[in-house]
């Protein structure tokens, strides 16, 4: 398992000798700009098969040369030095196929026979996942397995062109093969879904081992998603990681995908910021910035309820008005951020920023009482920095 990433050479914001320490799932939030993306960017930076900007180090401080799929948030454009016209050579496909590959399985015409029945295993797998996520049976891949080449990269694209040809998934009727490149952003993510979740049933049921460690490098998975779908590829994903010598990497402005892998004891969630010199810098572990949303603040307080419940700030039950424990409890971290909140009675009530966020999401059709943006994201670092005491 890979313990520690540590970057060797300066890429951009991340400087030399930026260190982020891993688990199963890891996590990283921030603003834009904040230096996610330049983060992976240096991860997978490589010249031919050697890291030029990172060394993957285990528990014992060993060096680790892992497999790295890289998905990056818009899918890659193959690049100057690659073919175009070349469909095995499109980065997004050249990444999934290295999954399949770090299984050990020969797609070579010598061993054609062998590996037929893997490759309509993924097919009929990825026909299943397609229809747990677009919901009806009405499209089938079939795929000419007597053709001379059979890389895993050729395999993939085969299947893409066959899911592209399907109206029903792209929406406009038109049935003509298409390349990955020119299929709309949430089909790709549909497609790379049901191809993971193809990989994972593959390597549980057949009960494989990778050659090498897998670590996958998925930047906002949320993009272009129905929020259903993000609860199922966030627990694809999770299922990726927890196998063993798999680890999964992604960046994120979405809540979801931050709470509910802090819930989790084999994730890690870190947020970057950039320091007063433009250095890309981390916030203490699991402590959640750059994504202000309320659903994050309602998990965030009701974490802090626990936390004060704990602590024996507050009791089971508990008040939310002006002076009470909770209210006293929240202002000692709010530096002066209070708010006036008018009740139901008629009477004003100053409360600790947070809990006055609190009441008004919770009683939506209460007009008299609002908050901005700033003080959502004034209210989530209040209730960070209690949570990271």
């Amino acid at each position: 398992m890979i313990k520690k990433i540590k970057i060797t050479k300066l890429h951009k914001t991340i400087q030399k000798d930026f260190e982020l320490e891993l688990e199963q799932m890891t996590v990283i939030t921030g603003e834009n700009n904040s230096g996610k993306t330049n983060f992976i960017q240096a991860v997978n930076s490589r010249k031919d098969t050697k890291f030029t900007n990172a060394e993957f180090l285990d528990e014992k401080g060993v060096p680790l040369t892992p497999g790295i799929v890289y998905i990056a948030a818009e899918n890659i454009n193959p690049s100057d030095s690659e073919s175009k016209s070349s469909a095995k050579t499109t980065g997004l496909i050249k990444n999934l196929s290295e999954l399949f590959s770090n299984l050990g399985i020969k797609f070579e015409v010598e061993n054609k026979e062998e590996i037929t029945g893997y490759i309509e295993n993924l097919i009929d797998k990825t026909n299943k996942n397609l229809h747990s996520f677009v919901g009806h049976d009405k499209h089938k891949l079939n795929l000419d397995l007597n053709k001379n080449e059979l890389e895993p990269a050729i395999i993939l694209q085969a299947i893409i062109k066959n899911i592209a040809t399907l109206e029903d998934i792209i929406g406009d009727g038109d049935e003509k093969e298409m390349e990955l490149d020119d299929l709309g952003q949430g089909t790709q993510r549909i497609i790379v879904a049901s191809i993971l979740k193809a990989y994972i049933d593959i390597l549980v049921e057949g009960k494989k081992h990778t050659e090498k460690p897998i670590l996958i490098l998925f930047e906002e998975p949320e993009i272009y998603l129905h929020p259903k779908l993000k609860r199922t590829l966030n627990a694809t994903l999770g299922n990726i990681a927890n196998q063993p010598d798999h680890q999964v990497v992604i960046t994120t402005h979405d809540p979801y995908f931050a709470y509910a892998n802090l819930k989790d004891e084999n994730s890690v969630i870190y947020s970057f910021f950039r320091d007063e010199k433009g250095n890309t810098d981390k916030k203490e572990p699991n402590a959640i910035f750059g994504i202000d949303d309320e659903l994050l603040h309602i998990h965030l307080f009701e974490k802090v309820l626990r936390k004060a419940h704990v602590d024996k700030i507050i009791s089971d039950k508990y008040l939310m008005d002006q002076d009470s424990p909770l209210d006293k409890y929240l202002k000692g971290y709010c530096n002066g951020e209070t708010r006036d909140n008018v009740f139901p009675s008629g009477k004003t009530h100053n409360l600790a920023l947070p809990l006055h966020i609190r009441h008004v999401i919770h009683h939506p059709l209460d007009v008299q009482n609002k908050f901005n943006d700033d003080d959502l994201e004034k209210s989530i670092k209040i209730l960070n920095k209690i949570l990271s005491e």
